[in-house]
């Protein structure tokens, strides 16, 4: 995420907002739960995702590889050429916060 993008909608750098931002998309959150436990190929990620079609796949990989959370890898000795997704480091450090935000919507959920 470059500088001049933090601003937020309170004109001021909120890192809570900055997080939010990274993981905001209607299939990150599950892509990057995919990634929690392994490495995909796109196929992979793409049958993985019920109702997620190939542009909206890419363009939230996209995402998520320009914000530095996610890597892919490149196998071009394969035919059809392997692309592989991966955490970061970056993206590992996000499990732990995931994994609170999941357990705490179960909690919400069960109150409402």
């Amino acid at each position: 995420m470059e500088a001049a993008n933090l601003l937020t909608r309170h004109n001021e750098v909120c890192p809570l907002d900055v997080t939010i931002k990274i993981i905001d998309g209607k299939w990150k959150s599950i892509i990057l739960c995919r990634l929690m436990t392994r490495s995909l190929r796109y196929s992979e990620l793409l049958r993985s995702l019920s109702g997620c079609n190939r542009r909206t796949l890419s363009l939230q990989l996209t995402d998520l590889i320009h914000d530095h959370v996610v890597y892919k890898t490149i196998n071009a000795t394969c035919v059809p050429i392997e692309t592989t997704y991966h955490l970061t480091k970056l993206g590992y450090s996000l499990v732990p916060l995931i994994k609170e935000m999941d357990t705490w919507g179960k909690m919400y959920l069960d109150n409402i």
